[in-house]
């Protein structure tokens, strides 16, 4: 998704009313729970989602992996790879460190926590950006729809973020149906839906990569 087309979405979604407060969104889930996701596109497998956390006092360090090839007979229309290690302290971000191979585009991001902000390297050089964000790659923390910003993992930087309550919806999980809170998301690289449960987990997603809707399916 280019700048220009988001910044035409996230005027669109800022000016339609909320289907009630984002105060109604836990701060985060409690316990952290390792997430994989199927990412399927029209019911066909095409990659995976997973993020896996670990955690040791104040410090949780989260590993990200993504791996999505679609393929049109037999070339390759689409591919991304990500991997990136976050880690956080009392809740904000201290390191990271991210690979990304978007569509032949490769991309490498650092970045560590200063006095004055996160210092973060990625493609056009080095970025401060503010202490208190969140990142790209926190789709697993409900906070995130309550923010206007986050720091760019996959290319560097800090980008714009809107986000829309839609409503409640059915979610099937591995547990069983779950009721969610959906909302629109809308980024300068990527757009689509995410599902919240009660406990602020994240348990779906609906992301548009090249103008195709990837379905995110819980699997554990």
């Amino acid at each position: 998704m280019n700048r220009r087309r988001f910044c035409g979405l996230a005027a669109a979604a800022a000016v339609t009313p909320l289907l009630g407060t984002f105060s109604t969104v836990p701060a985060r889930a409690a316990v952290f729970h390792d997430l994989h996701f199927r990412a399927l596109l029209h019911g066909s497998q095409v990659g995976q989602h997973s993020v896996v956390f670990r955690a040791e006092g104040e410090r949780l360090a989260v590993t990200t992996h993504i791996d999505i090839t679609v393929k049109v007979l037999f070339f390759t229309a689409f591919e991304f790879r990500h991997d990136a290690e976050e880690v956080w302290q009392s809740g904000r971000l201290a390191s990271v460190t991210s690979t990304t191979n978007d569509n032949g585009t490769a991309l490498k991001v650092t970045g560590t926590a200063a006095a004055d902000g996160f210092r973060i390297i990625g493609a056009d050089g080095p970025f401060l950006a503010s202490a208190k964000l969140l990142t790209s790659n926190t789709l697993w923390d409900s906070r995130l729809v309550r923010e206007s910003s986050m720091i760019d993992v996959q290319h560097g930087g800090e980008v714009g973020l809107v986000a829309k309550l839609l409503g409640e919806e059915s979610v099937d999980t591995p547990q069983g149906p779950v009721r969610a809170r959906r909302y629109q998301i809308i980024t300068p690289h990527y757009a689509g839906s995410l599902f919240y449960d009660a406990d602020g987990r994240w348990v779906k997603g609906l992301i548009e990569q090249q103008g195709e809707i990837l379905e995110y399916a819980l699997t554990s």
